[in-house]
Parts: C-alpha cells; sequence; structure tokens
C-alpha cells in the first residue's frame, strides 16, 4: 500500500498554535478519507475542530471546524512514507463564553500546506505524523491561521 485506487480513511490528534496574538494551544481533532489517484498521488477529503482559549481565560474560546480537500504526494521509503501536500477549505468560525455561543459566527475560504510521514506497522494500517499551516481569512480582526501539530492512525482498503 497505497497503489492506485486504494482508500484510507484515519484520525488524528494534536495541538492547534493560533496565529493570533493572545490565544492559547488548543486542542485538534481530525478525522479524514483519502483516495489514491496514483501510488504517489492521493486527495485527502477531511474536516477537524479545535477551541483555542483566549489566553487569560478558562472559558472564552474561538471554536474552528475545519471542512477541507487537499492534493498528497507520498514518496516510497519501505516502512516509512515522508508527504507533503496543500489545499482548500471552508473554516466555520464561532466565539463562545462558558460553551455558549457568542454573537454571529462565520465562515472563511482558506488554504492548507502540510507535511509529515507515515510509519507503517502492517501492509494496511501506519502510524502517521503531520504538520500542517493553515492561512484563514481574517474575521472581526481576527487571525484564524495557525500551525497544527498531529498523530494518527490510518487504515487502508
Amino acid at each position: 500500500m497505497p497503489h492506485q485506487g486504494a482508500n484510507g480513511v484515519g484520525a488524528e490528534v494534536g495541538g492547534f498554535i493560533p496565529q493570533q496574538s493572545g490565544m492559547s494551544t488548543g486542542l485538534e481533532v481530525t478525522g479524514f478519507f483519502e483516495h489514491y489517484l496514483t501510488a504517489r498521488d492521493s486527495l485527502r477529503l477531511g474536516v477537524g475542530w479545535t477551541n483555542p482559549n483566549v489566553s487569560n481565560s478558562t472559558d472564552h474560546t474561538t471554536r474552528q471546524a475545519r471542512l477541507g480537500g487537499e492534493l498528497v504526494h507520498n514518496w516510497e521509503g519501505g516502512q516509512v512514507h515522508p508527504f507533503v501536500g496543500a489545499g482548500l477549505g471552508a473554516y466555520f468560525l464561532q466565539s463562545r463564553i462558558a460553551g455558549n455561543d457568542v454573537g454571529p459566527g462565520a465562515t472563511k475560504l482558506g488554504g492548507t500546506i502540510l507535511g509529515g510521514a507515515e510509519f507503517f506497522t502492517s501492509k494496511t494500517v501506519s502510524v502517521k505524523g503531520e504538520a500542517r499551516y493553515n492561512f484563514v481569512s481574517k474575521w472581526n480582526n481576527y487571525d484564524p491561521s495557525g500551525l497544527s501539530l498531529s498523530v494518527g492512525l490510518k487504515t487502508y482498503f
């Protein structure tokens, strides 16, 4: 794996480091489906969620949900497959206080660049590490862009 026509699904967990000053690092959770156009190139569709806090607050956050697609290229390396990619997505943003929505939310267009490596534990299962930077349009003087660092599990079929 992978080969032309193969598919993969996976999940990742990690940290989101916001570009916006005054925000703290938040947990990020992502799930994805990947279809291989060739053995080296794939189309990945994913959904992600993060909810970083305003630095000096325990209950004021800005929830970000991402729905996106990326083109990903990988290199054969035996049990290790490094990869890079880029894509576009819709980012759904909402300010929250004490778990409640505050004011209207927004949907913004964004781009993604990413890189990482898959470490195969069998022919159809890999553990992956990924760094992804999201470039997202500003909203009400808030910059939702930031760096995600994650680890995950992926299975092929």
